[in-house]
């Protein structure tokens, strides 16, 4: 039943997936968001909306145009349920994320206008700055588990709120075509910050740092949904060929979850070790403030900060098609920019143990009585 809190049977949680004393509203205010929202809609719109919050299509997270998408486009929605749901999308991340998060949906006129001489007409409704689908996994209540997803071309934002705690912002991808056009540069700060890391290392750090001499078409993971104990790359970007890799650039590029690579970050200097936490903050830092210091906590539970490792893979100049990873057990950053010389950029943060939020989801499933009755009443 919405809004009823499910009671214990299995004893307590673990201590990292207990709700967190810290007096945080940001499940609320989310929450709140999203009620707004859904309140707003039609019946209509709210059968096309809302999925049970164990659907299958949860981990379907697919950043390019595809089609049947199930969701309302933002495109669908009046002005004020289009405010109420920039509101959700807002409430849902850090400023510094809503606002790249909005120059990639305005990026689709640029490119709109780009891809005319090839694609002509098709291109007005294949570049739609209003394309993109929202979707909610259980109806939105305060002290339920529910979750959202906003995706369409070069992004997908997927929070994951489990018994009134907002637990999850991961994964969160956001990226550009092209990356580098007039005022724009959607993802310029993260592609700074790790030139810089890459130009402070000493020349053993970076024969460490640099696995391969060819990057990546896209990033390692792919979207799969969830991430394996092995991932390799694919041959080619999506719909495009221009920047192929062999089979022996697929086995270097390769992520291996029990054997990161590249460079450790406690075997940085403390200059070094500042350039990278500059650079870790700009993914982590995506998510919600209140967040943020919980994901750091896994971090560091996890092994710490200390023991993520920094790998690069291309060129080590902007112009040149490069690619870099950060990685430990919780957390896996990943960013290319490969495709059309090196101006179409990619970036995800994920969480290769609980993206949408699966592993404090198993938890509270073990924890909680999910029949909405009475322990003992018997559900006829």
């Amino acid at each position: 039943m919405a809004g009823t809190r499910h009671s214990h049977h299995h004893g307590e949680l673990p201590e990292a997936h207990r709700p967190r004393p810290d007096g945080s509203f940001d499940a609320t205010a989310v929450t709140f968001a999203a009620m707004g929202l859904f309140d707003s809609l039609t019946g209509e719109q709210r059968t096309r909306v809302l999925l049970p919050a164990t659907d299958p299509s949860r981990t379907h997270w697919n950043f390019l145009p595809e089609s049947g998408r199930h969701g309302l486009a933002l495109g669908e929605l009046d002005r004020h349920q289009e405010v109420l749901a920039h509101r959700l999308i807002a409430e849902s991340m850090s400023v510094p994320a809503y606002a790249r998060v909005i120059q990639v949906m305005a990026n689709e006129h640029v490119l709109r206008e780009i891809n005319l001489p090839v694609f002509g007409h098709i291109a007005a409704t294949l570049r739609d700055a209003r394309g993109y689908y929202l979707t909610f996994f259980g109806q939105p209540q305060p002290d339920t588990t529910w979750g959202w997803r906003l995706v369409g071309h070069h992004l997908s934002v997927n929070l994951t709120v489990v018994d009134g705690d907002l637990v999850n912002a991961t994964p969160f991808l956001i990226g550009a075509e092209p990356a580098r056009l007039g005022p724009f540069r959607i993802l310029g700060e993260e592609e700074d910050a790790a030139f810089v890391l890459l130009d402070g290392l000493t020349d053993s750090q970076r024969d460490e740092a640099i696995i391969h001499s060819k990057p990546p078409a896209d990033f390692v993971t792919r979207t799969v949904e969830s991430i394996g104990e092995v991932e390799y790359p694919a041959y080619h970007g999506v719909g495009r060929r221009d920047a192929m890799i062999t089979d022996v650039d697929r086995k270097a590029l390769a992520y291996f979850r029990a054997h990161p690579r590249g460079v450790r970050v406690a075997d940085l200097s403390t200059a070094q070790r500042a350039h990278f936490d500059e650079l870790l903050a700009l993914f982590v830092e995506r998510a919600r403030p209140g967040l943020v210091g919980f994901e750091m906590d896994r971090i560091a539970a996890a092994g710490g900060v200390g023991e993520l490792r920094f790998a690069w893979a291309g060129g080590t100049a902007i112009e040149h098609p490069h690619y870099f990873r950060i990685q430990g057990p919780v957390t896996l950053v990943e960013f290319d920019n490969a495709e059309d010389n090196a101006n179409h950029v990619h970036s995800v943060w994920r969480d290769p143990s609980n993206d949408f939020g699966a592993d404090l989801l198993m938890q509270h499933h073990l924890a909680h009585d999910h029949t909405g009755l009475p322990e003992g009443t018997v559900d006829r």
